[in-house]
């Protein structure tokens, strides 16, 4: 016979509607009972009825997560897997199901975005990037969804998961700067990325704090973060000075461009890079950005705002992951 709601409250020594209660991840319910509830639930193997369950809660139990525009870059850059792994993780914990809305241009992800929020097909929506003016965080602002974005957001008043890239440019700046480097170069992704922003302001004033002249001909802009463009901007950065010698970039896969470039004319210059993993690169140092943590806590995160509109709250949380330089 099928496990039913009644078995999983006897072995947890609940009430049925608690066990409920549970399943619809209500804030009322102690994390100590919800824990009780789950372990009975995975030792019975019961799996409730999301479509059943949606019916009665007016709630989906899935969550929308909108990616930048469909492309092979994105699927390449080993930030976003580790992010992904991180909200499954949650999401599994929680018995929510992720959907994804992306499109190879921003009017095909508005649209997707569009009928998730008014076929309210999903509780709520998380951005994996952050850009200035994106219409589409206006539309779900507008419509005041649940939403957060992983990343930056000049509004007050848009609940978001980041990192202090500001902070991590300036460290990642003077890491080599203590080392002794003064002519310190920076490769980016595309400057309407608050992430590029920051980490090219955080660069500027560890350059400035340390009286190191700041060369607009040593700071580069990818309009997509593949390895080509870290070795054409390599090439670039060292016919107008061979004596560069230090290069951070914000990416793994620029990094491996410039990687190739200065193994190719036997250049012995130091690089490092943002990961989350230890790049199989030879770099210097590598700063750690945590994206498991971040997916965990933007997960996390979306959920206490959906609890929040359910009871009537406003709140707008700002939540920071720390970062850490690592040695290679």
């Amino acid at each position: 016979m099928p496990v039913t709601i009644k078995d999983v409250a006897k072995a947890a020594g609940v009430s049925p509607s608690t066990v409920t209660r549970v399943i619809q991840n209500k804030s009322t319910i102690s994390d100590e009972t919800k824990k009780r509830v789950r372990k009975a639930m995975k030792e019975l193997n019961y799996h409730p009825n999301l479509n059943a369950r949606s019916l009665v809660s007016s709630y989906t139990q899935v969550i929308g997560l909108v990616l930048p525009d469909d492309s092979d870059v994105f699927y390449q850059n080993p930030f976003f897997p580790s992010v992904l792994r991180g909200i499954a993780q949650v999401a599994s914990e929680n018995h929510y199901a992720i959907q994804i809305a992306t499109g190879k241009d921003e009017k095909e992800r508005l649209n997707a975005i569009s009928q998730m929020v008014y076929g309210k097909r999903v509780d709520g929506l998380i951005f994996l990037y952050a850009q200035e003016n994106d219409p589409l965080v206006q539309l779900v602002v507008e419509e005041q969804f649940p939403f957060l974005i992983l990343g930056k957001s000049l509004s007050p008043f848009i609940p978001l998961v980041d990192n202090d890239n500001i902070q991590a440019g300036f460290d990642a700046t003077e890491y080599f700067i203590k080392k002794g480097c003064s002519r310190i170069a920076f490769i980016g992704g595309t400057k309407k990325l608050f992430v590029t922003q920051d980490r090219l302001t955080g660069y500027e004033q560890a350059l400035q704090e340390h009286k190191l002249s700041l060369d607009s001909h040593r700071t580069f802009f990818a309009d997509e973060f593949l390895e080509e463009k870290g070795y054409k901007f390599s090439k670039q950065l060292f016919e107008y000075d061979p004596k560069t010698d230090a290069v951070i970039t914000t990416d793994s896969l620029l990094a491996e461009g410039v990687c190739n470039y200065l193994n190719e004319h036997q250049l012995n210059v130091p690089i490092l890079s943002f990961d989350s993993v230890n790049p199989k690169l030879n770099l210097a140092a590598y700063v750690n950005i945590n994206s498991l943590a971040l997916g965990r806590t933007s997960f996390e995160t979306i959920l206490q705002i959906i609890n929040d509109v359910k009871e009537n709250r406003q709140i707008c949380y700002r939540q920071v992951i720390a970062h850490e330089i690592i040695e290679k």
